[in-house]
């Protein structure tokens, strides 16, 4: 991603035999592929694993990817990732098979696999976190899109006047640009600055406010983060309605250091979904917080390797 590269050696039956964090280079391409064979060299040193035992690598990227190649087109959050040929590069220097995916679909297979989604043919993973993105598989299989960005539901539009929405909105996605950790934080700092009167432990910290400690106050019942929290369940559930009234899933999973933290909203996100969404459809899913966390996109960067080796159903 833009701000961190998780590496895992994961076996084929799930287990993470060691992991590496290291915050990404972004210095262009180049340096950024170097970056990650060097991640994976020290991975495998680590881990004391044969490469002879390795089957493959798989990557989840921000990213737009070319159908059938898996080539980079473009990286948004990437500085100068443009027709970036990742996959080759790894193949190339690790004779092994490669496997990229956009990481809205990696960390629905990895929910599908080893979280929250384990037995269900249908499940939705929506990641909430610094942005909003997410991943459909249904009736079995990882649903793709033609310009493989299926899940894109940051993108969501809400407001009916979004066509006067800021520039940041337009170019986020109205959704995300609301329930992500940025939209929350600024959220809160407008509330406060309108609403002095209401006593919040937040006012000390106004300027350097993070989503994170809006949920924390919430959890120790804040007035004004119990404000914001409520809307942003509310805003969490106008999205999920959609999702559920065109997809019937059996089980939505929310993920994400957003997504992950909000079990405590969640009666109120499937209240709003009951009363938006589609009704025998609200009534059939199940909402659930991730049980992998940020380790949903390394799962299924696995699994979706293995599917492409027909290793899994």
């Amino acid at each position: 991603g833009g701000t961190k590269i998780a590496a895992a050696g994961i076996t084929i039956e799930g287990q993470i035999l060691s992991r590496m964090t290291v915050p990404t280079l972004q210095e262009g391409p180049e340096k950024g592929i170097a970056q990650i064979i060097s991640l994976l060299e020290s991975l495998i040193q680590e881990a004391r694993i044969d490469i002879a035992q390795v089957i493959g690598i798989g990557v989840g990227i921000p990213a737009v990817l070319e159908p059938e190649t898996d080539f980079i087109i473009w990286g948004p959050n990437l500085v100068g990732w443009r027709n970036i040929d990742l996959r080759g590069s790894l193949e190339r220097h690790f004779f092994l098979p490669a496997c990229i995916e956009y990481d809205g679909h990696t960390a629905a297979l990895g929910e599908w696999w080893q979280g929250a989604a384990v037995g269900y043919q249908s499940a939705v993973s929506i990641v909430i976190g610094t942005g909003v993105g997410g991943g459909f598989v249904l009736d079995g299989k990882l649903i793709r899109g033609i310009n493989r960005l299926a899940g894109a539901v940051g993108w969501f539009v809400l407001d009916p006047h979004n066509e006067s929405a800021s520039v940041k909105a337009r170019a986020l996605g109205s959704w995300e640009s609301r329930i992500a950790g940025p939209g929350i934080a600024q959220h809160t700092r407008q509330l406060l600055e309108m609403n002095p009167e209401i006593g919040s432990s937040l006012q000390a910290k106004k300027m350097v406010i993070s989503a994170e400690a809006v949920f924390d106050a919430a959890k120790q019942n804040d007035p004004m983060a119990l404000r914001v929290t409520d809307e942003i369940a509310e805003l969490i559930g106008r999205g999920i309605a959609n999702i559920v009234s065109i997809l019937n899933p059996e089980i939505i999973v929310l993920g994400g250091s957003i997504g992950s933290n909000s079990a405590f909203i969640l009666p109120k996100i499937k209240a709003t979904v009951d009363r938006f969404a589609q009704p025998i459809s609200s009534q059939s899913v199940k909402l659930a917080t991730s049980q992998l966390g940020a380790d949903a996109g390394l799962y299924g960067a696995a699994y979706g390797l293995m599917l492409r080796l027909n290793l899994r159903r």
